[in-house]
């Protein structure tokens, strides 16, 4: 027998128990952590603080383990990764962070943060909530039956009366009985029903309260306008009341769906029952209503208050000749109402509510549509003050949203409202009286607006502005004509004051948008200057030939004051080109090309416009002022570009 062998028994025997007090200790740690995992699924209270999860120590007399061997951990992915993976990321005890690389009774390391692995992902996307679809086959076909149902109520309420097959009270009674009904019907069925993350709501129970309320205010609507059994005012009141309630329960029940009903399906069938000056106002009562309560069920139910009136009151605005004081007094408040409610809306979605709500300051443009109409009124002639007020609200708004530029919501407002604004403030002109006046008035907004984009920049400022301009100086060409300026019997027949004024606010004009070109795209700034400065100067010469002419017609003699002002208008071009050409240092690289395309503009209109139409003395005269000119424009250019110290041979 090897004397050894005892030894190596015992050294065997010793290890192998030594594994098994390990295994005993992971098995009692496995147990405490999984006791742990249990506790943290209830709220922890404050007074208790989760222990750090301690290994068991060995029984006493029990051999003390020493280092885990390297073939004790299994590679790859193994019970510690399970562990980690199944820990839970904050609070109390993880498991995760327990790596058993030393001994047993050692030092715990402490338990850290449990990293992401693929484990942890499933369990985290099983745990999370699946959002319920938006529209499924059930909802589609309580829709179209509710749409169905308010077809066939309304169908009861016109055709009965025209085929005489009941009694108006029988017809108005059995509306309300049904309305009552299907509300009833549908809270009950609601009530019974099991909600669940798929189907929080009953999509019948939508269909049903939805197709009741609209039934009841295509009733209420029948006893006033065809029946006159309600008045008129408390007509107004019922419809407002039952559409705060659909409001208040599509906004309980989360149901974009069921606000959807209860407006649109009113809107779409009131005007088969009523085609009275009443319906306007019905429709932008029931619009208010989903409006203030039905703002955040989606984008669906603002496309249904804001565009479904608009048409039938702008409709209304045009036809106000048909209807008595009292009424067109009616529909300019719903006019008002709906455009400030509008905006109202528009605000607090876009500044108000974070986050802000996409596409929210849209409302403003389709309720601002009936405004347009309300500067054309009789009832408000003159309508242009009434114009420029409704603008001017406008682009306040414009202005304030536009002050918080690092939102999104208020930029778009900013941008919707503004351009509103716009478009009432030319909308105002056009009623404004006179051509002559309202091209001045467009020129004087287009200047305006060129000024406030260089100034602001803002996007949607320039866009106004450049269609701006582009109005205005297209209808000063139509209104007032500026080539008569070249035609001697035209121009003294025809050039007046107004031409004056208008050609000097289009010289204004030319030079803000060469101002507000160039600081838009500095690149160009030379050739936009250079064009910018050839505009201004033709119309600042129609400007002094009107002027002229105006001037020779209070002497007696109108067609001197038009020669004169010709011969200063040629006068004036080869001055200003002469000065660019010979100006030291020019701010602008480029300005000794202007003055050279001046001076050809200016020896172009002596030859072939001054030739023939200034007689003798005034021809002599602009053509010594033009010679002139350039001859002292050539000696001074040609000093100033001789090398220094260049000279002729003695």
């Amino acid at each position: 027998m090897n004397p050894e062998q005892p030894d190596h028994v015992q050294r065997t025997l010793a290890d192998l128990d030594a594994r098994l007090g390990r295994i005993t200790a992971e098995v009692a740690e496995v147990r405490s952590g999984l006791a742990a995992l249990g506790r943290q699924a209830r709220p922890v209270q404050p007074d208790q603080p989760v222990q750090p999860l301690q290994p068991p120590h060995p029984a006493p007399g029990a051999p003390r383990p020493g280092p885990r061997p390297a073939y004790a951990q299994p590679p790859g992915p193994g019970r510690d990764s399970v562990w980690r993976a199944g820990a839970p990321q904050t609070g109390g005890p993880a498991l995760g962070g327990y790596r058993p690389a030393g001994p047993v009774d050692g030092p715990h390391p402490q338990p850290g943060p449990a990293p992401a692995g693929p484990g942890w992902q499933r369990r985290t996307a099983q745990a999370r909530p699946r959002r319920a679809p938006r529209f499924t086959a059930a909802t589609v076909i309580a829709a179209i039956g509710g749409s169905v149902m308010l077809a066939g109520i309304a169908f009861l309420l016109v055709v009965a009366i025209q085929a005489g097959l009941f009694p108006p009270i029988a017809r108005v009674v059995a509306a309300a009985v049904l309305a009552l009904v299907l509300v009833g019907l549908g809270l009950w069925l609601q009530s019974r029903h099991e909600a669940t993350p798929e189907r929080p709501i009953n999509p019948g129970a939508l269909a049903l309260v939805g197709t009741g309320l609209a039934a009841a205010m295509l009733d209420v609507i029948a006893c006033t306008t065809l029946y006159q059994w309600i008045p008129v005012p408390a007509a107004y009141m019922f419809v407002g009341g039952l559409a705060l309630a659909g409001m208040a329960l599509a906004q309980r029940w989360s149901s974009g769906l069921l606000a959807c009903l209860v407006s649109a399906g009113t809107m779409v069938l009131a005007p088969f029952i009523s085609t009275g000056v009443e319906l306007p106002v019905f429709l932008v009562i029931l619009a208010i209503a989903t409006a203030v309560l039905g703002a955040e069920l989606g984008i669906a139910v603002r496309v249904v208050w804001s565009v479904f009136p608009a048409p039938v009151l702008a409709g209304y605005l045009t036809q106000t000749h048909l209807h008595d004081r009292g009424e067109q007094i009616a529909l300019i408040v719903a006019a008002l109402v709906f455009a400030a409610v509008g905006v109202g809306v528009a605000w607090v979605d876009s500044v108000r509510r974070r986050p802000a709500p996409e596409n929210a300051a849209l409302v403003v443009v389709p309720t601002a549509v009936p405004l347009l109409l309300l500067s054309g009124l009789v009832l408000l002639r003159p309508g242009w003050p009434v114009g420029v007020v409704l603008a001017a609200a406008y682009l306040t708004v414009a202005v304030l949203a536009g002050r918080r530029a690092h939102e999104s919501g208020p930029v778009l407002l900013s941008a919707v409202s503004g351009v509103v604004g716009s478009a009432l403030l030319f909308g105002a002109w056009v009623e404004l009286g006179g051509r002559e006046m309202t091209s001045l008035a467009l020129t004087l907004s287009a200047t305006g607006y060129l000024v406030a984009a260089g100034l602001w920049g803002r996007r949607w400022v320039d866009w106004v502005a450049g269609i701006g301009a582009a109005i205005a100086l297209i209808v000063y060409l139509v209104v007032n004509e500026p080539f008569l300026a070249l035609d001697e019997r035209l121009a003294v027949r025809e050039l007046t004051y107004w031409d004056v004024v208008a050609a000097f606010a289009v010289t204004v004009l030319a030079v803000a948008a060469t101002w507000w070109a160039s600081r838009r795209v500095p690149r160009q700034a030379s050739r936009v200057v250079m064009a910018g400065a050839v505009v201004a100067l033709l119309a600042f010469s129609v400007m002094v030939v009107a002027a002229g002419v105006v001037i020779g017609d209070l002497a007696g003699a109108a067609r001197n004051g038009f020669l004169v002002a010709h011969l200063v208008v040629t006068v004036l071009w080869i001055s200003c080109a002469a000065w660019l050409v010979l100006t030291p240092r020019p701010r602008l690289s480029d300005a000794r090309r202007i003055g050279f395309v001046l001076g050809s503009l200016a020896l172009a209109k002596l030859l072939f416009l001054d030739l023939a139409t200034l007689p003798g003395l005034f021809r002599v005269l602009s053509f010594i002022a033009v010679g002139a000119v350039m001859l002292a424009v050539a000696v001074r250019y040609r000093r100033d570009t001789e090398p220094s110290g260049s000279g002729s041979p003695t």
